[in-house]
Formats: structure tokens, C-alpha cells, sequence
């Protein structure tokens, strides 16, 4: 479900001053079919979005048994509770099912949102995640745009080359734990 990544791979990092330059960026790296770890941005790009195509999200499931739990939760909470204490109301059934959907609504979206919150966290590896990431560089959240490319070691300089080409300010290397920059 999850793409395994060794934190620190080797990749390069493509620092721009343009979005059109980005973009070229982008889409010679999906030509390339190079793997696109991060994009980093100042303000919000939807062109990356569209050119990257991200896999959808597994967030929906946790929030569908987190949901369905609920459901089902409240409403044997409901059924159970009657038929233990048996209280007749008026000639009702002790199991009249129209009163229990309001416990049942209020539970399934309870263990809803806890289902959609552990699976967000548990999809972003936010217990385990660094922030900033090895890529980031403050001018990221300034003016520039920036991509980074993961790459096996010794296939560097094709990254290199495709970001040069895009129009890259910078080139930032990343080698386990060891950052070295070159200037285009």
C-alpha cells in the first residue's frame, strides 16, 4: 500500500526561481519515468498535482470501519440496553429501531473521525517522519520551487542533467546524511 524509502536515498535536489521552469521539471521527469519524491513550494501549485497524478488517498478506508464500527457499536449498544433493562414505553416494542438511529447516527461519526484521524496519521508516518525533510531548504518557502528526484547511487548525473536542463538556479545533492551543492 505504502511505498517503502529508505529515508536519506540518494536524489537531487533542482532549486527554481520560475514555476514554468518546474513544471518543464515535472514533466521531463515523468517522460524519464524518474521517481518524484517531494515538491517543495512557496504557494500552492495544482499544475504539480496534475502532472504528478498522486495515488489516491488510504485515509477513506479507516474512515469507513472507523464508521461502520460506530454504526454497528450503537446500534447493539442500543438493542442490548433495551432488551437487558426492558423498558416498555407505551406499548412500544422494547427494540424500536426509529429512536436507536440517533445513537447510532452520533456513533458512526464519532468512530468515523477517529477512524479518518489514525488513518491520516498513519498514512503521512507522522510519529516517524522528520521535519524538515533532508531536501528542504528555506528558500523553498520564499520565492523558489523546488523538486526532488530520487535516484539509485551512480544514476545521479542523469538527475543532474534533467534539472540543469529544466532550468534549476541550484542542484543540491543528497548521499546519505552527506549534502553537497553544486551551482548550475
Amino acid at each position: 500500500m505504502f511505498k517503502e524509502r529508505h529515508p536519506l536515498e540518494a536524489g537531487m535536489i533542482g532549486s527554481f526561481a520560475h514555476l514554468d521552469c518546474l513544471e518543464q521539471a515535472l514533466w521531463a521527469a515523468k517522460a524519464q519515468q524518474m521517481d518524484v519524491r517531494d515538491v517543495y513550494s512557496p504557494v500552492p501549485v495544482e499544475k504539480a498535482w496534475e502532472i504528478l497524478k498522486p495515488q489516491t488517498s488510504p485515509v477513506r478506508f479507516g474512515t469507513f470501519v472507523g464508521g461502520l464500527l460506530g454504526a454497528v457499536g450503537g446500534l447493539t449498544l442500543c438493542i442490548l440496553t433495551s432488551v437487558i433493562w426492558n423498558i416498555v414505553v407505551a406499548g412500544k416494542p422494547v427494540t424500536s429501531h426509529v429512536p436507536f438511529m440517533v445513537v447510532t447516527f452520533e456513533a458512526l461519526v464519532l468512530l468515523g473521525a477517529f477512524g479518518t484521524l489514525f488513518g491520516m496519521l498513519i498514512a503521512a508516518r507522522l510519529p516517524f517522519r522528520r521535519f524538515p525533510t533532508a531536501g528542504y531548504r528555506p528558500e523553498f518557502s520564499e520565492d523558489h520551487f523546488g523538486i526532488w528526484l530520487s535516484c539509485p547511487k551512480g544514476e545521479e548525473h542523469k538527475a543532474r542533467q534533467l534539472l540543469e536542463k529544466a532550468g534549476a538556479v541550484k542542484v543540491f545533492s543528497i548521499d546519505d546524511n552527506k549534502m553537497s551543492e553544486a551551482h548550475a
